[in-house]
């Protein structure tokens, strides 16, 4: 996120190799690879990551690790789709996904603007109290 990519090259190495199938790990590793423009490799993470039925963690992250894939290689169409999904399923965090640089292709979409702006309403709507 911060764009060093040795040192994410170096963590996401360790975790794969704890957890080779992870597909949250998976998903990163193709989000490093879109970074460095391998644009094959990055696909091949983002298909591997599709297709796993397990993960330790969200499904959510995941999911908005698959939006910035596709967002980085241009796919404006999947990274949408994998993006809604991600806050469908429990990432609606709207202010993380206008500060991503790395979705920064999708802000001029119409589909972005819509899924920020419904998600900003319903979330500053609710009301948090302490008991």
């Amino acid at each position: 996120m911060r764009g060093d990519l040795a040192a994410a090259e170096q963590r996401v190495a360790v975790a794969l190799k704890q957890y080779p199938d992870e597909p949250l790990m998976v998903s990163m590793q193709g989000m490093l690879h879109a970074r460095r423009g391998q644009v094959d490799k990055a696909l091949e993470c983002a298909r591997k990551a599709q297709e796993s039925p397990h993960s330790f963690g969200h499904s959510h992250h995941t999911y908005y690790q698959l939006a910035c894939i596709y967002a980085v290689l241009g796919n404006t169409d999947k990274a949408m789709g994998w993006l809604e999904r991600s806050a469908d399923s429990g990432n609606p965090c709207w202010p993380f996904f206008r500060a991503d640089p790395h979705l920064q292709i999708l802000h001029d979409e119409p589909r972005f603007q819509r899924l920020v702006t419904d998600l900003e309403r319903e979330y500053t709507a609710l009301k948090i109290e302490r008991l």
